[in-house]
């Protein structure tokens, strides 16, 4: 039962993120590297991790006392799983609008739209 990855939380995201950027990690080193940014509980983080494996997002392997996890999906997986939801959720599909909309609403810098082509 694989949560679908465009359902993830902006929490759940930072953790991916720690273990697309660093392979594999334990719950501490999780903890440690988003303490700051997330105010998140070691407690919350181990929490997390546990939830995340039983959706099948992460798994891990026993390395001796502590538990190493890793990412069972990839950043591109996710990307393209919000993305898609994104599209179909709030443009219907329409490529163009959600491209003309994302234009419209943040500052383009010269080429940006030349880049779109």
């Amino acid at each position: 039962n694989v949560k679908r990855p465009h359902d993830l939380t902006d929490q759940q995201l930072a953790i991916l993120d720690v273990l697309w950027t660093r392979g594999e990690v334990t719950a501490n080193e999780v903890h440690e590297a988003l303490a700051a940014r997330t105010g998140l509980a070691r407690g919350t983080v181990g929490t997390m991790l546990h939830r995340l494996e039983r959706q099948g997002v992460i798994a891990h392997r026993a390395d001796g006392r502590e538990f190493l996890y890793r990412a069972r999906v990839t950043r591109e997986a996710v990307m393209a799983a919000r993305l898609n939801g994104l599209l179909g959720g709030l443009f219907q599909g329409d490529l163009a609008a959600m491209v003309s909309f994302a234009v419209s609403q943040s500052e383009t810098k010269p080429g940006d739209v030349a880049r779109l082509r």
